[in-house]
């Protein structure tokens, strides 16, 4: 599966991770790096992980993003305090995969492609106009009249 695939189908899954106020012993969490965050935290916990995930913006814009995960309980949550919560999803790939990709993303509205009609080999092709070629094998030239 593509990773564009992979990414509109992780984005349907996308869940609100609520917040988590935290205090390092370094001080409070930057509410402008998230990754940092999330690495900080886990460095002082080690029964934390970092979880690589995407914030899913209303319009269509994925951005990178890291959560904290409790390894004993499953649990995850934000460390970062955001102006306002956004869903998230985990990232549908590798670890190399994720760093390697741009920090924000473009997922334009999709559309399903129009089904396509394959014809056999020696089928004659034609275009028509509002009207429908008969089974006689005409060419239509007259589609127009």
């Amino acid at each position: 599966m593509s990773l564009f695939a992979r990414l509109r189908a992780g984005s349907q899954s996308a869940a609100l991770i609520p917040y988590r106020y935290v205090k390092l012993r370094s001080g409070l969490p930057d509410d402008l790096d998230g990754f940092q965050n999330a690495r900080d935290v886990v460095a002082e916990n080690p029964g934390c992980r970092v979880i690589q995930d995407w914030l899913v913006s209303r319009d269509g814009i994925l951005e990178k993003h890291l959560i904290v995960e409790d390894t004993a309980t499953g649990e995850r949550f934000d460390v970062t305090p955001l102006e306002r919560r956004v869903p998230f999803f985990e990232h549908p790939g590798t670890n190399d995969e994720f760093e390697g990709l741009w920090h924000e993303i473009s997922m334009p509205a999709y559309s399903p492609p129009l089904r396509l009609v394959v014809h056999e080999a020696g089928d004659e092709i034609t275009r028509h106009r509002g009207s429908v070629a008969s089974d006689t094998g005409t060419s239509g030239e007259n589609a127009d009249a």
